[in-house]
C-alpha cells in the first residue's frame, strides 16, 4: 500500500497539479556556470555600462545573438536577424542655422533671433537665397489681395504672423490662409512678424525652441497630409523683425499700431536678398532588440509564443566611472540566456518560445513599447505570456542592516508581480510550480498596482500586461548597488540565481505545453 502511494505521489508530482502539463525534464540542466560566464562578460567593465546608445551595448547584443544562433534559434527581426532596430531621436539646439539678412552686421541665429512657428516641428534641411516682398497680413482674398500689386514667384515673403485686415472681418479663413496664400503665390519661405504678446514673451519662446532633449523612440511616421502647406515658415525676434522691417521703412511699431486696429498695410518689393540655412536639428541614433525564436513543436500551437524577456541594457559611464549594471539586468539577461540554451537542448515544447533582449529600458520601458506598439514581430494575439526577469541576482545577508538593503529579499525569496492581473490560472500554475520544484518563497509585496514603488508599471512586462497578455515579473528587491558603481558580478547569489530561472523554467515550460491558453478573467487588460 505504501509503494503504492508513494508511486502515485510521484506520478503527482512529474505530472503536475490538477492536471497541469509535466514538468521539463532537464530542470537540473540549470547551470551555475554558465549564469556566471553569460554574467561576468556582460557586467565587465570593458562593456562600459551597456548604455543603449553605445558601443559596448552593441557588442553585449552582438553576444546575445552568437549564443542564440549557437543554440540554435532563428533569428526574429523583420529582416530575418537577430537584431530589430529602435531608432532614438535626439532634439539638438539648432543653434547652428542661420538666417543672413544682405547688408546686415552678423547672421541671425536659431533660437534667439528666429524659430519654427511650430514650435513641435523638426527644423528641416534648408539653403535658398531669395529677395524679400512684405505683404502686410499676408492675405490674398476677393475682398483684399496683399499680393496684387508685388511679385512673390521665387521670393522670401514678410508678413504678419497674426491678425488681419478688417474687410476681413467675420470671414470663415482656414488656420493656414497666410501659408497657403504664399505658397499660391510662388514664395520659397515666410518670416513671421511677432505679435505684441509673443514679442513680449519671446525669451521663454526662444528658449523652448532651443532646447536639447534626451534620446526618446522616433514615433511612427505618419502618413503625409496632403491639405497641409509645405512651406518653411519662421517666426523673428522683435530685434530680428526691426531689422527686416527697416528694409520697407516699416518699424515694429507702426505694424503692431497698425495689426490692432485691423488698418491697411502695404505691399512693398525690395531687391535685398535673404539667405536661409537650417540644419535638422533632431538626431536619429539606432539601438536594437535581441531577438530569436525556438520553433515549437506542435504543428498548430507553435504559431503561438512564450515570450521570455529581460533588458540588457544599463546606465552611461560618467567618466572612467563605470555602472557594471550586474544585477541590474546583467543578472536577468544571463537568466533568459540559460533559459533559451535549455529550452534548446531540451524536450521541444509544443509552443514557440520568443526571446527578447530590450534595449532602451532604462530611458523608459523604450525597447519593449516599440517592440509592442510599433513593430510586433509576432501577431500580439498570439503571445500567451510574458515572463520578464529583472534583477533576481541579489539576496540580503544575515545581520545586515542598512537601511538601503532592507526591502531585499533572504536567500529563500523572490518578489513575483503580476501573475494574478489577467488570469487566475496563470497564478494557480506558477504557485504549483514553485511547490512542485525550487520551493521558493513567493512574495507578493510589490504586486498591488498602487503600490508607492509603482514597480508593476517600471520594467518590460509592463508593456505586455497594458495589452491584455499575462504576465509575471519576478525580482529579488533593490538594494545599496541600485544603479550604482558598485553593482558588481562579485555580489551576486548564484545559487539564489539558478533557483529563479528554474522556476521561470518550469513555469514557462508548462505555459508552452498547456493544451488551452489561460483564460483571461481577470484584469483583461483594463
Amino acid at each position: 500500500m505504501s509503494c503504492l502511494l508513494i508511486a502515485c505521489f510521484v506520478l503527482l508530482f512529474l505530472t503536475g497539479f490538477g492536471g497541469s502539463p509535466p514538468l521539463p525534464p532537464n530542470l537540473d540542466a540549470i547551470s551555475v556556470v554558465q549564469l556566471k560566464r553569460h554574467l561576468s562578460f556582460l557586467a565587465s567593465v570593458e562593456l562600459g555600462g551597456r548604455y543603449t546608445l553605445s558601443a559596448g551595448n552593441r557588442i553585449a547584443a552582438r553576444y546575445l545573438a552568437t549564443q542564440l544562433e549557437a543554440f540554435g534559434y532563428r533569428g526574429a527581426a523583420a529582416d530575418g536577424s537577430f537584431f530589430q532596430k529602435v531608432p532614438f531621436v535626439t532634439r539638438t539646439s539648432g543653434q547652428e542655422s542661420t538666417i543672413t539678412l544682405e547688408g546686415a552686421p552678423k547672421p541671425f541665429v536659431y533660437g534667439e533671433d528666429f524659430i519654427l512657428r511650430d514650435p513641435l516641428a523638426t527644423l528641416p534641411n534648408l539653403l535658398l537665397e531669395a529677395e524679400m516682398v512684405f505683404v502686410g497680413y499676408g492675405a490674398s482674398h476677393p475682398k483684399t489681395d496683399a499680393y496684387r500689386t508685388v511679385n512673390a514667384e521665387g521670393r522670401i515673403v514678410l508678413c504678419l504672423a497674426s491678425g488681419m485686415p478688417e474687410v476681413l472681418a467675420g470671414e470663415s479663413l482656414p488656420n493656414d490662409w497666410r501659408e497657403k496664400a504664399a505658397l499660391e503665390h510662388g514664395a520659397q519661405a515666410m518670416l513671421l512678424i511677432p505679435d505684441e504678446n509673443l514679442a513680449e514673451g519671446w525669451v521663454q519662446a526662444a528658449a523652448y525652441a532651443r532646447r536639447r532633449s534626451v534620446p526618446r523612440l522616433r514615433p511612427k511616421a505618419s502618413v503625409a497630409n496632403s491639405d497641409q502647406p509645405a512651406i518653411p515658415a519662421f517666426l523673428l525676434s522683435p530685434a530680428a523683425a526691426e531689422s527686416f522691417l527697416a528694409l520697407f521703412n516699416l518699424t515694429l511699431a507702426q505694424v503692431h499700431k497698425a495689426a490692432s486696429a485691423g488698418a491697411v498695410l502695404p505691399s512693398v518689393a525690395t531687391r535685398r536678398r535673404c539667405t536661409i540655412h537650417t540644419k535638422e536639428n533632431e538626431r536619429v541614433e539606432y539601438s536594437q532588440n535581441v531577438v530569436g525564436i525556438l520553433d515549437g513543436a506542435d504543428p498548430k500551437l507553435k504559431h503561438e509564443y512564450v515570450v521570455l524577456s529581460a533588458h540588457y541594457d544599463h546606465l552611461p559611464a560618467q567618466g572612467e566611472v563605470v555602472f557594471p549594471g550586474a544585477d541590474d539586468d546583467g543578472s536577468g539577461t544571463a537568466a533568459v540566456l540559460e533559459l533559451a540554451r535549455v529550452f534548446a537542448e531540451g524536450e521541444r515544447p509544443k509552443r514557440s518560445i520568443f526571446i527578447l533582449f530590450n534595449t532602451g529600458e532604462e530611458m523608459g520601458l523604450l525597447g519593449s513599447s516599440y517592440f509592442t506598439d510599433q513593430e510586433p514581430l509576432v501577431p500580439l494575439e498570439a503571445i500567451v505570456a510574458n515572463f520578464n526577469i529583472d534583477m533576481i541576482g541579489r539576496s540580503r545577508l544575515p545581520g545586515d542592516d542598512r537601511r538601503e538593503n532592507a526591502e531585499l529579499t533572504d536567500r529563500d525569496s523572490v518578489f513575483l508581480i503580476g501573475p494574478d492581473k489577467h488570469s487566475r490560472q496563470l497564478f494557480e500554475l506558477s504557485e504549483q510550480t514553485n511547490a512542485a520544484t525550487v520551493r521558493l518563497r513567493l512574495d507578493y509585496t510589490y504586486n498591488d498596482e498602487a503600490h508607492p514603488l509603482r514597480l508593476f508599471y517600471r520594467s518590460d512586462h509592463w508593456n505586455f500586461a497594458k495589452r491584455g497578455i499575462p504576465i509575471i515579473f519576478y525580482f529579488t528587491g533593490l538594494h545599496a548597488d541600485y544603479h550604482r558603481p558598485t553593482d558588481t558580478v562579485d555580489k551576486i547569489d548564484f545559487e539564489k540565481m539558478a533557483r529563479i530561472t528554474k522556476l521561470v523554467y518550469a513555469t514557462a515550460w508548462r505555459t508552452a505545453n498547456r493544451e488551452q491558453r489561460f483564460d483571461l478573467d481577470v484584469w483583461k487588460g483594463k
